[in-house]
């Protein structure tokens, strides 16, 4: 039976950073991948903001394929709300290169990864626990650090509860007339739950998807047909990717000898549904107090609960922000977006705010610095923000 200090389970991004940073404090790491090859399948829209890039601690040359600086959102009637900085804001991303990225800097720090390994079941013992893997194989570890994604299925047998929501989510990569290589397009209404989006990968090719409460892949196809999108497709999808999207957090992401990061933990932000970010953030506590807990020799659900507690201090609110705006989102009539869309589309001073403040990763502060610019006309939805940022 193979031993380590900590193990591992999942080699996305927050599995991946988890294991380099576990392994930068002196544990004995290994990182377990169940399928063939990291990065594969993709299961994101791959665009990242600027705070997830500085997080992912790589390169951007090597991973980005695009900058964006700017988006065009469309509400349910069609009314369109365009802006764009003088720098980029976000990048668009090959999760392929950049989650095989992750993963070689976890083995530079010493961190041993092992494919093919599906861990069925974690037995927690006196001391310890045992992953068992696939086909019989036994791994003994001291702390264990579930990175398994959506399913979260070891998660819920260590007794961390289940996320509040989980959205369905579909996309395809296809040749586009592209308007703005430079520019996002969010189309509100189409997608209950979340919205849909086109990312430009260039001038003739975007990602085009969706995230709602149930039907991704249906809604998608609809999506596909509408006017505004089907007369600038030049050629069918060459790429389908579906995937689930799990918002807010259990109770608790910890147990004994076992903590929760990533989507398995539903550190997911509900604004945007991006998750690297907060992963990155949240599996950089994760390897370090896990590393910590596994050389003391203490890893109860006591001493890992310090987990719990630093990733909540860095984004519990913004996650809890970002719940009450997507509840919002779900409640809003079709013609209140679209007069939110047409206030905002009427305000100079707001669309300077979002080119100068927008960030993707941290929306609420965008919101904070909206607040002051809003006439008394917009008293409802001064208010509103209010009762949202609490």
């Amino acid at each position: 039976m193979d031993r380590c200090d900590v193990a591992v389970i999942g080699a996305g991004p927050a599995g991946s950073m988890a294991a380099k940073h576990a392994a930068r404090s002196g544990a004995g790491v290994i990182l377990l991948e169940e399928h063939s090859n990291v990065g594969w399948p993709v299961e994101c829209a791959g665009l990242l903001g600027i705070k997830a890039m500085q997080e992912s601690e790589l390169a951007w040359g090597s991973v980005a394929r695009q900058g964006m600086k700017g988006a065009a959102v469309y509400s349910p009637g069609g009314f369109r709300l365009d802006f764009k900085a003088k720098s980029c804001k976000a990048w668009v991303v090959d999760r392929r290169l950049f989650d095989r990225a992750l993963a070689l800097d976890a083995l530079r720090e010493g961190a041993e990864l092992r494919l093919r390994s599906l861990v069925r079941r974690v037995r927690r013992e006196e001391g310890g626990s045992t992953l068992i893997l696939n086909e019989g194989e036994e791994i003994r570890a001291k702390a264990v650090i579930s990175a398994e994604g959506v399913r979260a299925r070891l998660a819920r047998q260590a007794g961390l509860g289940p996320v509040q929501l989980i959205l369905s989510g579909a996309q395809v990569e296809v040749p586009f007339a592209v308007e703005d290589p430079e520019k996002v397009e969010v189309h509100l209404g189409a997608a209950p739950g979340l919205f849909a989006w086109v990312i430009p990968c260039g001038e003739d090719r975007a990602r085009i998807g969706l995230c709602a409460r149930e039907s991704g892949c249906d809604l998608l196809r609809a999506f596909l047909r509408k006017d505004l999108i089907r007369k600038r497709l030049l050629g069918s999808a060459a790429s389908l990717t579906v995937g689930g999207l799990p918002l807010g957090p259990p109770a608790s992401t910890v147990s004994e000898g076992f903590m929760a990061v990533g989507d398995a933990a539903g550190q997911v932000k509900p604004t945007s549904g991006g998750g690297i970010y907060p992963g990155l953030v949240a599996a950089k506590i994760a390897g370090s107090v896990a590393a910590a807990a596994a050389l003391e020799g203490d890893c109860s659900m006591k001493r890992l609960a310090e987990y719990d507690r630093r990733w909540r201090a860095a984004l519990g609110r913004e996650l809890k922000i970002g719940m009450k705006v997507n509840h919002l989102l779900s409640r809003i009539s079709p013609g209140e977006l679209d007069d939110v869309i047409c206030y905002l589309g009427k305000r100079p001073g707001l669309l300077r705010a979002i080119e100068e403040h927008g960030d993707i990763d941290r929306p609420s502060r965008l919101m904070a610095r909206m607040l002051p610019l809003l006439d008394w006309d917009a008293v409802r939805l001064a208010r509103l923000l209010r009762r949202i940022l609490g």
